[in-house]
């Protein structure tokens, strides 16, 4: 058993807002993405012949973990294993894995040790639905036996993933449309995964008994999450399609481009939540290229950044025409994706502005603070920045006029009846 900490286990997620999301196993080797046994109707005998294709023969778990560091990630969670069944760890409860087959190695233990060198929290994906296991398709109605083992299966794997590697910081389920919470047990397994990790945090796709239960972080797949007050995670593939590696990645066109991931990234953590980048490696374990040098052109701007990301909550202050925002203490911080060019108004707040300086350099920003908005001028004609970030700095923590609140889509319009007296 890992031993209990004295810290919430969430807070160490709510303050990471960017991890890395790892879809890797035999399937790379078609290189048709990561559901090709299921989307094509491929025999699964013929299939299950992959893992002996699957060598691994170029995985470096510290260069995946070096990759995450440069990009400012705080952790990173790899797929133990997909809907196809295979393995990536020494179970006992199938060959169907990466020490009996292709690369005779532990891949988990490799790539939780390194995680653990460099202080990323350690996430591991689990998929509830097994592809390889006949009475998953069955049903427990056609095949209660065969079921009933099918569920033990997965509680032994389970336990094996919580018990066999030291501290496991997260568990990623997928594949919550079947088995049930009443198959899956879900909350006697959610306590036996605690018996062995006090602190484990858990997302939302392990099914709730419909008395719910005491897990379950929201986690919005391709898309940005909204205003919510529970933890959230964005998953998000790096290329437009396919979590798993697919051929069609060579092509440049497939991957969203950095202003594209950028603005993912403010996107998620002006609202709260974290972005989790999925890359897709190859068989042999390499991480394409474009991927490590995308994050870590990201991970340069994290850093320059920093101090209007960490530490900060949402703020909902009028500001759709400049982009996104967040506050801590009498700063909020400007995340400007559509500059202006030389002047831009804010609607006006109810403190005193004491100082507007660039984040990236320090820079002050010339302003006027009006009764009714905050005028900054002399601005440079292009953006510094492909997101620039101002703080404005006040002399108690915003508040903003009822008038001047955020009113993007909001109907019927705030009272503004002293403002069109202006």
């Amino acid at each position: 058993m890992t031993e209990k900490t004295n810290e919430d286990p969430m807070q160490w997620f709510r303050e990471a807002r960017l991890g890395m999301f790892v879809h890797w196993g035999i399937y790379s080797v078609l290189g048709h993405g990561e559901q090709p046994l299921y989307r094509e109707l491929l025999n699964p005998s013929e299939y299950a012949k992959l893992a002996d294709q699957f060598r691994a023969e170029r995985f470096d778990p510290h260069d995946w973990t070096a990759t995450a560091k440069a990009a400012n990630m705080r952790y990173m969670v790899l797929t133990a294993k997909h809907h196809d069944g295979f393995c990536l760890w020494n179970t006992n409860t199938t060959r169907y894995n990466a020490v009996e087959r292709g690369p005779k190695r532990d891949l988990i233990a490799e790539y939780v040790r390194a995680c653990r060198k460099v202080g990323l929290r350690v996430g591991l994906y689990y998929s509830l639905p097994d592809w390889s296991i006949p009475a998953f398709w069955s049903g427990p109605e056609n095949d209660r036996k065969g079921y009933r083992d099918f569920i033990r299966m997965g509680w032994r794997q389970m336990e094996e993933l919580v018990s066999n590697y030291g501290r496991i910081d997260l568990l990623w389920f997928d594949g919550s449309h079947w088995p049930t919470a009443q198959q899956w047990r879900s909350t006697q397994l959610v306590k036996m995964i605690r018996s062995h990790q006090p602190d484990i945090i858990i997302n939302d796709r392990l099914p709730k008994p419909k008395a719910g239960g005491d897990w379950g972080y929201a986690t919005p797949e391709q898309r940005i999450g909204g205003w919510i007050d529970e933890p959230w995670e964005s998953c998000i593939t790096s290329t437009r399609k396919f979590w798993g590696y697919h051929v069609c990645h060579e092509d440049p066109a497939m991957w969203y481009t950095d202003r594209e991931l950028l603005t993912m990234f403010v996107q998620c953590l002006s609202s709260g939540g974290n972005l989790l980048w999925n890359v897709g490696p190859y068989a042999n374990g390499e991480l394409p290229t474009r991927y490590k040098e995308q994050t870590r052109r990201l991970g340069d701007w994290v850093r320059r950044n920093r101090k209007a990301i960490y530490g900060t909550r949402p703020a909902r202050f009028e500001f759709a025409y400049g982009g996104f925002q967040t506050v801590k203490g009498n700063r909020l911080y400007l995340f400007f994706l559509f500059w202006p060019g030389k002047e831009y108004s804010l609607p006006g707040f109810n403190e005193k502005l004491r100082s507007a300086r660039f984040v990236d350099g320090g820079g002050t920003v010339d302003t006027v603070q009006e009764p009714h908005r905050i005028v900054m001028k002399n601005l440079p004609s292009d953006a510094p920045d492909p997101c620039t970030v101002v703080e404005l700095t006040f002399d108690a923590p915003p508040t903003v006029h009822e008038w001047a609140a955020c009113r993007l889509h909001n109907y019927p319009m705030p009272p503004m009846a002293e403002w069109a007296r202006l």
